[in-house]
């Protein structure tokens, strides 16, 4: 049986975009939407950004509970869904967010944090964006998925695809956390058969003095 293609994020994403579909299409997916959604606060009338936003899972979401959303991604291919789903959306790295300091109440990231080699720039950039008090609720796919060997794999033009990436542990999501001056409030990690399946993770910015 031939081993599929590796690829990096970017150029996996580039592959995937015309078929990826703005919905989970698997239970890990579903499972980690669910835990997201019950993590996050109230966002109607708000800015909130979705961070690595993909094809807009999350721009579609935040919008139908009266959020006014914000969507950044580094892949031009997945911006170009995107766009059918919210007028406010930059091509970026989430490591490097084009966006004004504390001008965010909240930022969603849903499953991008496992493609960037460090977190502690990607989370310092969130807490620079978010006003003072504001919130993140973020996910990556479980750490134990790691030294588990699972992959990350997708189908396109009739070959498989599996997308290289980081596994960062759950110490280093704490420090990462904790050195952007972002207090976790909520650690949530859904089980799927049997197993931990995904890390949500929601934390604040220091309220005002």
């Amino acid at each position: 049986m031939r081993q599929p293609d590796r690829l990096n994020p970017q150029s996996a994403y580039t592959q995937w975009a015309a078929t990826y579909p703005p919905r989970p299409h698997n239970r890990l997916m579903e499972v980690e939407q669910e835990s997201v959604l019950s993590l996050l606060p109230g966002v109607d009338g708000l800015t909130v950004l979705d961070a690595g936003c993909g094809t807009g899972r999350y721009l579609r979401l935040l919008a139908d509970r009266g959020a006014r959303t914000v969507g950044v991604d580094l892949s031009a291919a997945m911006l170009s869904r995107a766009r059918g789903i919210s007028p406010r959306i930059a091509r970026g790295s989430i490591c490097a967010l084009p966006i004004d300091a504390m001008s965010i109440d909240v930022v969603v990231c849903g499953l991008a944090l496992g493609d960037v080699p460090h977190l502690e720039p990607a989370l310092a950039e969130m807490a620079r964006v978010l006003r003072a008090g504001g919130c993140i609720v973020y996910s990556v796919v479980h750490p134990a998925g790691g030294p588990a060997g699972w992959t990350r794999s997708f189908d396109a033009g009739g070959r498989q695809y599996a997308i290289d990436g980081y596994w960062h542990t759950a110490d280093a999501h704490r420090q990462a956390c904790a050195g952007a001056g972002l207090a976790i409030t909520a650690w949530e990690e859904p089980v799927l058969n049997d197993a931990p399946a995904v890390l949500v993770v929601r934390a604040r910015t220091e309220e005002p003095s």
